[in-house]
């Protein structure tokens, strides 16, 4: 029965967080010793503490492999139901062309932390995560992770000033983002940050 309900819930080569799982009839001592016996016979991987995966191997590898990449994004930025994180720094900023450099660490803003910052290994990927200064929710992500990319832009950008300015303005115009969801995340908004919306004309770019 847990094998189905993990294909049918996650898939195969998908993140299983054991500590996400809720099954009628099912106390946590029975869903580990379940998880330990799909172990032993092949049926369930392991990836690192408290994550699983069903392995399912191309047919050109011997292994299956679970993508680092997926366990972050799960863990700290969104799920089927909902987003509690965003990427941030160079990685986000080199995703909207101000810069062509990636990182060597990834700087994740998330919900799911509840200190100022710090360093975690997720497979081999370095990850520095802090928690927001606003809730981080579905509708507010995107706006929040722009808004770090223009408090950041100074540093991160290979761009001129003025060509910064003008990338951010026209990102923020095709993103259509209204005034009342900039009112709503002011908290999270330094006093830089509003000089630079000010400066660059992106103020004006959020619609009413």
């Amino acid at each position: 029965m847990l094998k189905e309900y993990l294909e049918k819930t996650y898939g195969y080569n998908e993140p299983i967080f054991i500590n996400d799982i809720s099954l009628n009839g099912i106390n946590d001592n029975a869903l580990r010793q379940s998880f330990k016996r799909m172990l032993k016979s092949g049926d369930l991987a392991r990836f690192d503490t408290g994550i699983y995966y069903l392995p399912k191997s191309p047919r050109l590898l011997k292994k299956s492999y679970l993508d680092p990449m997926k366990v972050i994004i799960c863990k700290y930025i969104k799920n089927n139901a909902e987003t509690y994180g965003y990427f941030s720094g160079a990685a986000f900023a080199n995703q909207i062309g101000l810069t062509t450099q990636m990182p060597a660490i990834l700087e994740i803003v998330t919900s799911k932390e509840s200190t100022k910052g710090r360093t975690v290994t997720v497979g081999p990927q370095t990850v520095r995560i802090k928690r927001p200064l606003v809730e981080i929710t579905s509708e507010n992500a995107g706006l929040l992770q722009f808004l770090d990319a223009v408090s950041q832009a100074e540093k991160l950008s290979e761009l001129s000033d003025a060509e910064t300015g003008i990338l951010l303005k026209n990102f923020a115009k095709k993103q259509n983002y209204r005034k009342e969801l900039l009112a709503s995340v002011l908290p999270a908004i330094t006093g830089n940050t509003a000089k630079k919306l000010i400066e660059w004309g992106i103020i004006y770019e959020f619609a009413p």
